[in-house]
């Protein structure tokens, strides 16, 4: 064997085991955690934050069609902000500064769920809006003339879902959009997001 076999040997093998230190030290964090009682989630794994990316955007009016009420015909033009917000709640009063004429706001994490069941949930815009979890679109506001109530029930496991909402505001100063979840026997907005 010469040189360069000897060397991809050695790498090989110094690869497979800090593939396997990894391995162990993830293992021990969900190991410790069942033990002690707590949830074993993605939050515990490190990395994951509270809440959600956002995006916000200007709107390429030509060459976006609106009364389509498909997602993937409200076309970005530039964006205006990127950042992280602690739920979809949105206003005029947080819009970042010109965004446009007429904008668009993407949010992206994980829907946090702390039990099976049916979940209520509300999504509420003056505008169009759609929501996504587990890559499904669950609710849709598709006029964008009107302020849009659409009440859905989720069958969610415990654990962790990906979410993703869009909403798209011809006017500013109209603009709302907000999600919202039964808990308590009320109308509350949904703050277990995680990125």
């Amino acid at each position: 064997m010469d040189d360069s076999g000897v060397a991809d040997a050695f790498y090989t093998v110094l690869s497979i085991g800090i593939v396997l230190v990894a391995a162990l030290a993830v293992s021990g964090v969900v190991l410790s955690s069942v033990e002690q009682g707590r949830d074993p989630g993605l939050a515990d794994l490190g990395g994951m934050e509270k809440g959600l990316y956002s995006f916000y955007y200007a709107v390429d009016g030509p060459r976006s069609d609106y009364l389509s009420g498909d997602p993937d015909d409200i076309v970005p033009e530039r964006l205006s902000r990127e950042g992280a917000d602690e739920a979809v709640a949105f206003n005029a009063s947080v819009a970042p500064s010109a965004p446009g004429a007429m904008a668009a706001v993407l949010w992206s994490g994980f829907l946090y769920v702390p039990s099976d069941g049916a979940y209520e949930l509300q999504l509420s815009s003056a505008g169009q809006a759609w929501v996504w979890v587990d890559g499904v679109i669950v609710a849709a506001n598709r006029d964008p003339a009107v302020v849009q109530v659409s009440p859905f029930t989720l069958q969610l496991s415990r654990g962790y879902h990906p979410f993703k909402a869009k909403y798209f505001y011809p006017e500013l100063r109209l603009a709302s959009c907000s999600l919202s979840w039964k808990q308590g026997g009320r109308m509350v907005t949904v703050g277990s997001f995680y990125r």
